[in-house]
């Protein structure tokens, strides 16, 4: 029962964060900007990017509690979701035929995948910090997966 009520609290939670918040231009410059200097710079890996937005939002008085923390991340994520999705797209422009259904298919399990491996926190830690520790999960797997789908772009 009590793992129930802590499923239904994280999606409504996320819902209603998702719902709220909208991507934001500075968010997603912030982001941009550090993926670029990390390229360029061939010292740090992008993925050093991961946490930039939510790590900020997190030191404020709003980040504080567990709503408050889920919010940052999820904040963060919408930003890889925008990455992801257009690189997704562009990546779909390029590829033909068995490539091209290879990339969706991969995508679909990715997403899966994303859900159960981030889902678990709500089944290991039953309690409130399964909230954010969930949506940082989502936020750094999504992260990685723009990341990595971007290199494929950039081949």
């Amino acid at each position: 029962m009590r793992i129930a009520i802590l499923v239904i609290a994280f999606f409504a939670l996320t819902g209603i964060a998702g719902a709220q918040e909208k991507l934001s231009a500075d968010d997603s410059r912030a982001i941009q900007d550090c993926i670029k200097t990390k390229e360029s710079s061939n010292k740090e890996s992008p993925e050093s990017c991961i946490g930039a937005v939510a790590n900020a939002c997190l030191d404020t008085p709003e980040g504080q509690s567990t709503v408050g923390q889920a919010s940052c991340y999820r904040r963060e994520q919408l930003v890889w979701d925008d990455i992801l999705n257009e690189t997704y797209r562009r990546l779909q422009g390029q590829l033909e035929g068995k490539l091209k259904t290879q990339l969706r298919d991969i995508q679909r399990v990715w997403i899966e995948s994303r859900k159960q491996q981030c889902g678990f926190y709500r089944d290991v830690i039953q309690g409130t910090l399964a909230v954010p520790l969930g949506a940082s999960c989502f936020n750094a797997e999504t992260a990685r997966r723009a990341l990595y789908l971007l290199s494929i772009l950039n081949i």
